[in-house]
């Protein structure tokens, strides 16, 4: 989002008053470029009836795309929030399913596993995805999340082993490149969710490439 706004303040067309990023620009050029590791979709494009300002807002995001990029790691469900909706519901209904068969319960297996080790967060994202589970009638709140996009390319990692490959995020057609061309390059939501028996070990692909040995093993 910070892209954005910078990308914006630096544009007088958008931001008419003078700025410390616009001399700084004019001075010796500066150009806004930023990676997100394992960040969600921060993004919604949202179309007026006035077509000159659709453009507009089409023209501005694909300037700010040209410089964005996100990594994702395997199956981590945060890249996927908030757009990719039935990626997120499909980790939780494999989440439940295994947890049928436990008497302690999905959150209850979470917390004891948990238990000496740093990864709150983990809980945290496996309690906020069980209770969007639970109340599935909140059907705005899912209309609005399936609008939000990544923008920029998504470095994807298959596995520790495996070669990134450079994804999109284009559900609605918008992002294209200075000629005004769709990217062929593959679309993020065409991967799908891949069930496990161990929901714990999938949750952690989220910190896999900020902690341990992460990418540096290759």
């Amino acid at each position: 989002m910070a892209h954005l706004w910078f990308t914006g303040t630096m544009d007088p067309s958008i931001d008419p008053q003078p700025n410390p990023w616009k001399d700084l620009k004019n001075k010796v050029g500066l150009t806004v470029r930023t990676m997100s590791f394992e960040g969600p979709m921060t993004t919604v494009f949202t179309r007026s009836d006035d077509d000159q300002l659709n453009q507009k807002g089409i023209d501005f995001i694909n300037k700010c795309s040209a410089n964005m990029c996100t990594t994702c790691y395997k199956m981590d469900v945060v890249p996927r929030m908030y757009g990719y909706v039935d990626f997120g519901l499909s980790m939780v209904e494999n989440a439940l399913h295994n947890a049928t068969h436990n008497e302690e319960g999905i959150i209850g297996i979470i917390e004891k596993d948990l238990v000496g080790r740093e990864l709150e967060s983990v809980l945290y994202l496996a309690k906020a995805y069980y209770t969007i589970a639970r109340k599935l009638h909140l059907k705005n709140d899912i209309t609005v999340a399936m609008q939000f996009q990544h923008l920029g390319h998504i470095i994807y990692y298959d596995s520790s082993e495996a070669k990134p490959q450079v994804l999109v995020d284009n559900p609605n057609g918008i992002l294209t490149d200075a000629e005004g061309k769709t990217s062929p390059l593959p679309q993020f939501r065409d991967i799908k969710y891949v069930p496990t028996d161990d929901i714990l070990d999938q949750l952690k692909d989220h910190i896999y490439i900020l902690f341990g040995i992460g990418l540096s093993r290759n």
